[in-house]
């Protein structure tokens, strides 16, 4: 094994857990917001519905179908700061070679 490549491999492992903790906190930012405005959706169908004479919605039947697409929607920002910050560091470990 070649001892100067073991500073890189550090140094790339390292690049790669700063990607992955801007690609959590960037989910968190995401999720959070997506959620957010669907809780005030939410809120705002049940005040129409009230207002309406309407049963009022459960969480389970209104709320979570929300959730689940905040959390997809939020999901595809992560892959794409992965899939960036990996290309990055292989690009960069391919010049190192060089």
């Amino acid at each position: 094994m070649n001892r100067g490549s073991q500073p890189f491999k550090t140094s790339a492992r390292l690049a790669l857990a700063l990607w992955a903790v801007l690609a959590a906190a960037v989910f968190s930012v995401t999720f959070d917001w997506q959620t957010r405005l669907a809780a005030r959706q939410f809120m705002a169908q049940q005040v129409a519905r009230r207002s309406q004479g309407v049963p009022v919605a459960t969480i389970e039947a209104g709320f979570r179908p929300m959730v689940r697409s905040a959390a997809r929607q939020s999901a595809v920002w992560p892959l794409l700061i992965l899939t960036g910050g990996t290309g990055a560091i292989l690009i960069a470990a391919r010049r190192a070679k060089a």
